[in-house]
């Protein structure tokens, strides 16, 4: 994108920082968002990472004075990405009227935990790090997805996999909500470009253990291509097992299993990985949204960028406009009727756009292939 149009951008979220916008937080000393994510255990890196980014922008804009002087203040809690807990924290959450929203959940399973809060409390529920349908189904009016669906990957997977000339293809999928739903996006994806289903296996969540998987997906049934739904412990340990078990085939994978952490861990092994990704690159500085996150990344301290930072930092911006236009008193309800009525906002290189039947907010859609 051309320098002009990255500084104009720029200009633009400087004037939204300075001036806090709007009279609706005015008597509010602060606003309070609450959060539950993987903050602990094997998918730790994504609740970590998301979060980073979400707490550059929470933070510059209230160092530039809050939203009309009143501090965003975000109460982050470990689920460990197990339902349960984040159940028990979203109940917690609910029950405080102080909180205006829950933001930033990761994971399907722990999103859908929320879910009967989110209808009966009507408090909003945006930026969940998860592209499953459910998050997007009319019945859930107050839930403002930011990413692109599991299935909008699964297409721009299968049309990669077509081009590289799998035919058959293998897969390995947690056994959770978030496993079968990534399956059944795959499963869609691959049919009108025949490409046939072949073995499928599964994995617990949070686990490495994976050598069952391996068996009946290398050892007992060939195939093209392996798609993987999973984090990137488990698959990074799902790779380096099926490699020496000799599989020489392709890997797929969907955005959330992490791209960066995936890559770290598997280092050479990243060598014919594929990976949907749901927002640019976090290193291109060309693109005004994403200079503006690195902006912001540094005045938080953090000194590396990544896709899931990225995505958390482009969820929190939605946010702050959603308090920006909310109207006066702020509240629950108010927020979710602010964001309802954004309509398209484009953050510079990277935009959503909500309505009276739309909720998903983007469609962006890119791959990343290792190493």
């Amino acid at each position: 994108m051309p320098n002009r149009s990255r500084r104009r951008a720029l200009w633009a979220f400087a004037c939204l920082l300075v001036g806090g916008g709007g009279s609706a937080a005015a008597a509010e000393a602060e606003l309070r968002i609450a959060a539950s994510a993987a903050l602990s255990g094997p998918a730790a890196a994504l609740g970590r990472r998301y979060h980073a980014g979400a707490r550059s922008c929470f933070e510059q804009v209230n160092r530039h004075g809050g939203i009309a002087g009143a501090r965003i203040v975000l109460d982050l809690r470990d689920d460990a990405y197990e339902p349960e807990q984040a159940e028990a924290n979203t109940r917690a959450f609910v029950e405080d009227e102080r909180v205006l929203a829950l933001f930033g959940y990761v994971g399907t399973p722990t999103s859908k935990a929320a879910l009967p809060y989110v209808r009966r409390w009507r408090i909003p529920f945006l930026g969940p790090f998860t592209g499953a349908d459910i998050l997007s189904e009319p019945g859930n009016p107050q839930v403002f997805n930011v990413r692109a669906s599991y299935r909008e990957e699964a297409v721009a997977l299968t049309q990669a996999m077509h081009k590289a000339g799998v035919k058959r293809l293998n897969v390995m999928y947690q056994a959770d909500l978030f496993g079968r739903a990534g399956l059944e996006a795959m499963r869609a994806g691959i049919q009108p470009l025949g490409i046939a289903l072949g073995a499928v296996a599964t994995f617990k969540r949070n686990t490495v253990d994976v050598q069952e998987g391996v068996h009946a997906l290398v050892g007992k049934s060939s195939a093209d291509a392996i798609f993987v739904v999973g984090t990137y412990t488990s698959m990074a340990a799902f790779v380096k097992q099926a490699r020496a078990a000799g599989f020489k085939g392709r890997f797929y994978s969907l955005s959330f299993v992490g791209l960066e952490p995936l890559r770290e861990a598997l280092r050479a092994a990243m060598q014919g990985v594929t990976v949907a990704q749901v927002v640019p690159d976090a290193e291109d500085r060309s693109i005004p949204v994403v200079a503006a996150y690195q902006q912001a990344m540094r005045e938080a301290g953090e000194k590396s960028f990544d896709s899931i930072s990225l995505e958390g930092y482009l969820a929190a911006r939605v946010l702050v406009e959603g308090l920006r236009h909310a109207k006066p008193p702020l509240t629950r309800e108010s927020l979710e009727q602010a964001l309802a009525t954004l309509g398209e906002l484009e953050l510079g290189g990277f935009g959503v756009h909500y309505g009276a039947e739309q909720r998903r907010g983007s469609s962006y859609l890119g791959l990343k292939t290792g190493p």
